[in-house]
């Protein structure tokens, strides 16, 4: 009995050894299976993380002023190649435009193009497939219907990444064309600038891999791995590349808990049962890996890494499974949030501070309390939250402002304390729709209402405001044709001395005149123009028009307005010189209109154009003086000749004891400083009395003149001063 007891066990143990050699075999294959599709999808992410390390870069509308129009190598390596070094370890970074390589950075160093390494065999095919890829989409956006070069965020950048070898070494390299972001910059040609990154497949990106995956000893290698050591080939995107293989040592599950086992099975059959249960308890752990594997793998696919928030893949996938449940009796909002001065900060501080921002903003959004919540990060700076409601309005509004209490709370980041604002725009699901991608462009049109009523608030779509943002489009169309065809004209406005009888000079404004909308207000028609970029060669044709009518008018002086987006330029001063010298107008009676928005902010660009046009012999005018940023640190550092009090101060004389108060204050401070002072919106005889009372030296008005084409401007010369019809004696 004690040998048939004995074979038993033996039996048994031999039955239990052979099951749990075949056991761990096939817990050793599944965990080496389970590796290599990990390993496999975090090399393939990280090839798609190359898109967003690049496109905060090359989707921008200054990316594309400083490379496709002129290589600003120093502002290139600052914002792109010794960033992308310093804060993802990308070790070589070039432009590339059509001609060949532009800009180099190797290890965050800039390197003179002839002197940097460049893999021509290697990149040049992936650069030639953006480039390529870019011209098909222009082309199918154009077929679809679109008659202009589309822009901004209608022809995205393209992107392509994969794995090669680069100076004989393999390597990850992305490219992506750089394209402006909101439209306001035109590249000049089809074909824009490229921006490509190298990332060595080195120690410091393998110790990327052992901190996602927990890897042990992983090594690149040019032959296959030994029988010790799991590997997988490199995916190169070219299959005719030399292979290259990433192995590490493999946790070997299986054979880990065989070793475990063997022990206990030959040492007694009375541990069979407690075998069986550290059997189970192996299984059941290995099974756990597994799965928490699994689940990883799952968060990494539809979470953004940056904010731990839902990626947009999770948010389109989510919102169309709660669509299909909204009815009647159940409302969906789509709230979609876009950061107010997030892109100063990245401008002034660095993307890193401003990315530290964007998970900080993703943590508050987490923690919003409403049920059924989802908060995604859909790009960039812009938030896509779902909050289902029931009354419309009081509950959008409710979510809104915890929103943007919770986005405008001060965060400390980087050693400073940052505060930013957020505008809303908001769908709801049935109301607006129950199709994912039209409700969420509606809920971005609704954001733009919101930036325009002030930011800071939120705006419930209604469909004016698509027709409003269609108008502005065709506007936009439609203001190109009109300078191209000369369907604008400039108006002059006199300018009176404070009798209110001599005219001293003029006020060049532009106006349109329709061939079928009629007059279109500038009020319309310029602020898309300065969005857009077309403000500057409007500015310069009325310039040089208003220089060309003027010039046989004697002395009479002639103000023209400049926006501040003509001071960004670098030949403002140039092109000014080359208008007066053509037209022959002296400059000394020329006078430039500037906004207290021009000298906000200090900016050294525009401090310099403005000295080199006083230089010239320009006259400047600080218009609309006490409606924005008026502030004496700017009149100390930038001396004008004259400040124009803003029509809101003078229309209030009469109406508000504050208006006429610091109309009396800005008299005498610029009396003190010998500067100019001429009143805006003088319509009533009352105002004008009290201007003369306080002092003030020139005023204009309805009351006393409006806007005039050239043929009626001979009438008010003939009141000009003495010293400007002596002479005109010429004339």
């Amino acid at each position: 009995m004690i040998l048939a007891v004995a074979l038993v066990i033996v039996a048994a143990v031999v039955v239990m050894g052979a099951f749990s050699l075949v056991a761990a075999e096939r817990i050793d294959v599944a965990s080496r299976d389970r590796w290599n599709r990990l390993v496999l999808d975090s090399l393939q992410r990280r090839a798609a993380f190359l898109e967003r390390d690049l496109s905060s870069f090359a989707h921008w509308d200054e990316s594309v002023l400083r490379t496709a129009y002129f290589l600003d190598v120093e502002w290139v390596h600052e914002n792109f190649g010794r960033w992308l070094y310093e804060t993802q370890r990308h070790d070589r970074s070039y432009i590339v435009l059509e001609s060949g390589p532009a800009y180099a950075s190797i290890d965050g160093v800039s390197f003179q193009v002839p002197q940097a390494p460049f893999d021509e065999a290697a990149i040049t095919p992936l650069v030639r497939g953006v480039e390529a890829a870019y011209r098909d989409q222009t082309s199918a956006m154009q077929a679809a219907g679109s008659s202009a070069e589309p822009r901004g965020r209608e022809n995205p950048p393209v992107f392509r990444a994969g794995y090669m070898r680069v100076e004989g070494r393999p390597a990850l390299v992305g490219a992506i064309s750089i394209t402006p972001d909101y439209g306001r910059v035109v590249s000049p040609s089809r074909v824009p600038p490229v921006a490509v990154t190298v990332l060595f497949l080195d120690r410091s990106f393998l110790g990327d891999l052992v901190g996602e995956l927990h890897m042990t000893e992983p090594l690149i290698s040019d032959t296959p791995p030994p029988p010790d050591r799991q590997g997988i080939p490199i995916p190169f995107h070219d299959p005719q590349t030399p292979p290259a293989w990433l192995s590490w040592v493999p946790e070997n599950p299986g054979s880990a808990l065989l070793a475990a086992l063997l022990p206990a099975l030959v040492g007694t059959a009375a541990l069979l049962l407690m075998v069986a249960a550290i059997v189970l308890w192996y299984a059941r752990r290995a099974a756990q890996e597994l799965s928490e594997s699994e689940a990883l793998a799952s968060r990494l696919a539809y979470t953004d890494p940056l904010c731990g928030l839902a990626n947009r893949t999770m948010l389109m996938r989510t919102l169309g499974e709660r669509l299909q449940r909204v009815g009647s009796g159940e409302r969906l909002a789509i709230l979609f949030l876009d950061l107010d001065g997030f892109k100063d900060i990245n401008d002034t501080l660095g993307h890193h501070v401003g990315d530290l921002l964007l998970a900080e903003i993703g943590n508050r959004l987490k923690r919003l309390p409403f049920s059924s919540l989802l908060a995604s990060r859909f790009g960039g700076d812009e938030f896509v939250i779902l909050v289902a409601v029931a009354n419309e309005r009081e509950d959008i509004e409710a979510a809104g402002s915890a929103i943007l209490d919770a986005v405008r709370q001060p965060a400390p980041i980087a050693g400073q304390t940052l505060t930013v604002s957020g505008s809303i725009g908001c769908t709801v699901a049935p109301d607006h729709g129950v199709d994912a991608i039209e409700l969420i462009r509606l809920a971005d049109i609704a954001v733009y209402r919101a930036k325009a009523e002030g930011r800071g608030n939120v705006q419930i779509f209604a469909p004016r405001m698509e027709r409003e943002v269609m108008r502005r489009r065709d506007l936009e169309l439609e203001l190109q044709r009109a300078l191209a065809e000369g369907e604008l004209a400039v108006y002059y406005q006199p300018q009176f001395a404070i009798d209110g009888e001599a005219v001293i000079g003029f006020e060049a404004l532009v106006r349109w005149v329709h061939p079928t909308q009629g007059l279109i207000s500038p009020g319309e028609f310029i602020p898309i123009a300065e969005q857009t970029g077309l403000i500057t060669e409007l500015d310069m044709w009325v310039l040089r028009n208003a220089c060309a009518q003027a010039r046989g008018w004697g002395s009479v002086k002639l103000a023209v307005n400049l926006s501040p987006v003509d001071f960004r330029t670098r030949d403002l001063e140039a092109q000014v010189k080359r208008i007066l010298e053509e037209t022959g107008f002296p400059p000394e009676r020329l006078e430039i209109e500037i906004t207290e928005n021009l000298l906000f902010g200090n900016q050294p660009e525009a401090f310099a154009s403005l000295a080199a046009l006083r230089r010239m012999g320009i006259r400047i005018a600080l218009d609309d003086f006490g409606s924005g940023y008026s502030s004496l640190g700017y009149i100390r550092r930038f001396r004008v000749d004259t400040i124009k009090i803003d029509r809101g101060f003078t229309q209030n004389i009469g109406q508000s004891d504050d208006a006429a108060a610091i109309i009396d204050c800005v008299v005498r401070l610029a009396r003190a400083l010998a500067i100019t002072v001429t009143a805006e919106g003088v319509e009533t005889r009352e105002q004008l009395r009290y201007l003369q009372l306080v002092g003030c030296h020139h005023v204009q008005g309805y009351l006393l003149a409006g806007p005039v084409p050239v043929s009626s401007i001979e009438r008010y010369l003939e009141r000009a001063t003495p010293a400007a019809s002596a002479s005109r004696a010429a004339i």
